[in-house]
Parts: C-alpha cells; structure tokens; sequence
C-alpha cells in the first residue's frame, strides 16, 4: 500500500509540474488579460456570510441588496458546519467530525493511506463533483442556485462564490492533539488542493448563468502572518495562494483575496490575485502605505474591492455621507501617486469591510442598506 502511494505522490508531482508549467505560460497571462475587460465600476458586492438561518431568505437577501454580483450566503448561525473552516471540510482525507463539540479535525492517529489515495486520484482526474459542498455544509447554495433560476436580477453582471484561504484554513484545522494543520506537509496540501477543487466545483455550477464568477479566498487570519505568531513564511502563503488561484484561472474564474485585518500587503498585492477586498473603514492608512504595490496591481488589470461598511464596528450612526468621504479621501491619495480616477473608479468594487454572520438579523439588514446606498452613490458619479 505505501509503494502504491509512494507511486501516486511521484505521478501527482509530475502532472501538478506540468499544469504549473502550462497555466504560467499560456493561461496566466490571459486570465489576467481577461480580467483587464472587467470593469466593475463601483458595484456592490458581499463577504459570505449571514446571520440568519432561513437559505430561502438569505438568498433573497443578496439578490435583493447585492443585484449586480449577488453571493450565495454562509450560514453560520445554522449549524457549526457553515463555520468557514468546517465548511470546506467535506471529502478532505482523514477529518473527523464530532457533533458533540460541534467541531472538526484530522485524525492523524490511524493509518490514512487509503484515504489519501483516492483524495489525491480525484484531484489528478479533476473529479469535481468529488468536491461539492452538500448542502448540509451550505443551506443556502441550492437556494440560490433556485432562486437565479427563476431569473436573474436584471443588473446582473457577476456571481460570486467564496472559500477559506489557505493560511487560514491551515491554522483552522486542527489534527487530535490541537496542533495546527499546517504543520502536517501532507495534510496541509491536501487542504490546499480540496479548496482549490471546492473553488473549481463552485465555478462549474454558477457558470451556468452566463456570467462570470468571482471566486473570493478569505483570509481573516492574514493578519498573523509576519508576525511571531505566523505558522509559515509569506512565501509558502503566496505559493499557496497562487496555487488556488491557478485553478480559479484555468476555469475561467476571477480570484479575489479578502483580509479584513492588516496583511503583508506587497506579497498580496504581488500575487496573481484579480481582485484585492480590504477593511477600507477600520484600515484604509495601513493599505494606502503601499502605493508603488497598488498602482503596479491596478496597472495590469487587478482590481480593488473597498470594504467601506463596517460590520463589526457597525453602530448605526454610520451614513452614506460619511462613507463616501472616506472612500473618496482614499482614491485621492492614490491620484497623487498617479494613479487616474477613472481607472479607480472602472477597477473598484464596494464591499462591507467584514462577513456580517456575527451580527443581529437587523444589524445586517442596516449594513447590506447602506452598502447599496454607498455604491448608487459611487456608480452615478462615474455616470456623470
């Protein structure tokens, strides 16, 4: 058994060399050609998740605030199976789920030859379906995909679908003794590639509305990450990343990375990404200390995706106004660095800083209200 893995990891290496090869010469450069035609032009769109429990409402939700890049919500009020790190977990080798403490982790305890063999078989055959998200692990997906199929919000011009990132996932995941993921080398791709088919099966089933679909990695737990808290090094993250967005790039997706903290923002900005979403309320001074980074990302087509909203720090007393001022003080900053205003406008999305899955039903209702006033507002300043 172990000489047949032994095989099947040489095989592995060899074809995932070859794909690597082939997407950065041929298909790199035009999934960042490709994105060059996206003009997003302010347009709203959402995190992932939501706090309510009802899939039917929630989709209703993001179709109602969020028309022209509405999202399928995560649920996490639901069932801990929506928490962002369990909800990518299904099919991954070796991971136990106990309802008991509602939580999931790798049993590295027991021999997991078996299952690391046919894991890695259905990545080599690009087995999608092997990969989806059932809908116990995400209520609101079928939603959704019912919901678009009794027509499509009429400014609709992308769908977006989400998946944890990996350094966030791999500090999420736990193995039988508490230690984190991404320690294990093994372990740790398998995570790695499992997102990166979860990504995949997300395009395959929303591509079939026409539009192009955005694929977000959240990476809440970037902001550890050079500091002496950090599990790896920004260069294996970058690796890692990339590597996701690869297989974002080969379908035909458009990538995004979300951070709603601070974050190696060079190494962020110097990834393949698409599209870059960030806290512009709580942290728009530390993102804006790299121009040179951002003016280089939007120079090749990458786009930027301001989080304007708060959600955790959301207190009512927020306006449109005020909002705005904010974003626009932002966008000055950048012209001064010779960056043009109307490349910032066409490149840019309007986004809340955070998921909103934390909040009160009502709070999130107030957020998603004044998300969709900011980007009218946004949206009629290009038009005029």
């Amino acid at each position: 058994m172990q000489i047949k893995l032994f095989f099947l990891i040489i095989e592995y290496i060899i074809t995932i060399t070859t794909l690597f090869i082939v997407i950065h010469q041929s298909q790199g450069v035009s999934a960042i050609m490709t994105c060059k035609t996206c003009n997003f032009d302010c347009i709203a769109t959402g995190i992932g998740s939501l706090p309510i429990s009802d899939p039917d409402k929630a989709a209703a939700l993001s179709l109602q605030y969020l028309p022209e890049a509405p999202i399928w919500p995560q649920l996490p009020q639901r069932d801990f199976r929506e928490h962002m790190d369990a909800q990518y977990s299904e099919s991954l080798p070796g991971l136990t789920l106990d309802d008991v403490k509602k939580r999931v982790f790798f049993d590295t305890s027991r021999d997991l030859t078996p299952e690391l063999e046919k894991f890695f078989e259905r990545y080599i055959e690009k087995d999608y379906a092997f990969f989806k998200i059932s809908e116990e692990y995400a209520a609101a997906f079928p939603a959704f995909i019912k919901a678009l199929k009794k027509g499509l919000p009429t400014t609709m011009r992308f769908v977006k679908g989400h998946i944890t990132g990996p350094l966030t996932a791999g500090t999420s995941f736990k193995d039988e003794t508490g230690k984190d993921i991404i320690h294990n080398e093994m372990l740790f791709d398998a995570v790695v590639k499992g997102l990166a088919m979860k990504a995949a099966w997300q395009i395959q089933e929303l591509k079939q509305f026409g539009k192009p679909v955005i694929i977000f990695l959240d990476e809440p737990a970037m902001e550890s990450l050079g500091s002496g808290f950090s599990a790896v090094s920004s260069d294996v993250v970058a690796e890692k990343l990339n590597e996701i967005i690869d297989t974002v790039h080969e379908l035909g997706g458009i990538a995004g990375i979300h951070c709603c903290g601070n974050a190696d923002w060079t190494m962020i900005f110097n990834t393949s990404v698409d599209i870059v979403n960030f806290d512009a309320f709580g942290y728009m001074e530390k993102v804006m200390l790299y121009p040179g980074d951002i003016k280089k990302f939007l120079g090749r087509g990458g786009a930027l995706a301001w989080g304007i909203v708060p959600t955790g720090a959301f207190t009512g007393n927020e306006t449109a106004d005020l909002l705005v001022a904010k974003l626009d003080a932002g966008m000055q900053r950048l012209e001064k660095e010779g960056v043009d205003r109307k490349t910032l406008l066409r490149q840019s999305l309007i986004t809340p800083s955070c998921g909103m899955g934390s909040l009160t039903p009502d709070k999130a209702v107030a957020v998603l209200k004044l998300l969709r006033e900011v980007s009218d507002r946004m949206q009629k300043l290009i038009a005029s």
